[in-house]
């Protein structure tokens, strides 16, 4: 987070994060605490409409999910929210659902984690085909990070900064060409 340059003391709360695989919240729950403080400190207003766009989160196990939006409600409440404001920010930040075929309507400033590594033996055929039909990188070995890296590519503002803890595997061999292509030619 530091390294995006997502801190607290500049007004982050005004921007979009997204974090495109929670888990169990590892990035969620500091990006939350840095989101509050920066607003807490930079907003006049403490509306909390202010903070319904400036998170977007999604995780594909339900169980991950349920315990992580139990948490980051729990979390919530500690930072001084209701009860049911804590709910009401959850709904709006947290999607349940795989983020390679959710619809990303908007464009974020940052997007940042840790994505999943899927070996694509291990991915139902017919999913594994419609990844290939709708992501470029995904070509030959590729592991199911690399889909991940080239969809939040796309839903990043022009400006946008992405910061993903993974493997370098993709910057040497041969199932990382397209990846490399793509970063190459539209990114920095």
């Amino acid at each position: 987070l530091d390294l995006v340059g997502y801190v607290s003391n500049k007004p982050i709360y005004q921007g979009r994060i997204l974090e495109p695989s929670f888990g169990s919240g590892d990035f969620l729950f500091i990006i939350v605490d840095r989101m509050i403080e920066s607003w807490k400190f930079h907003s006049k207003l403490k509306d909390i409409e202010q903070l319904k766009d400036s998170i977007r989160a999604v995780e594909l196990h339900k169980k991950s999910f349920v315990n992580t939006r139990q948490n980051l409600i729990n979390q919530l409440q500690k930072h001084g929210f209701t009860k049911n404001e804590a709910v009401d920010l959850s709904c709006h930040w947290l999607i349940q659902g795989d983020f390679l075929l959710e619809v990303q309507e908007n464009q974020f400033d940052y997007v940042v984690g840790n994505p999943p590594y899927v070996r694509q033996e291990l991915i139902p055929a017919s999913l594994l085909e419609e990844y290939r039909n709708r992501f470029t990188t995904m070509y030959d070995r590729a592991d199911l990070y690399i889909p991940f890296i080239e969809k939040s590519l796309s839903v990043l503002k022009r400006e946008g900064v992405l910061g993903f803890i993974c493997a370098d595997r993709w910057m040497k061999n041969r199932y990382g060409g397209p990846l490399r292509k793509l970063i190459a030619e539209e990114y920095s």
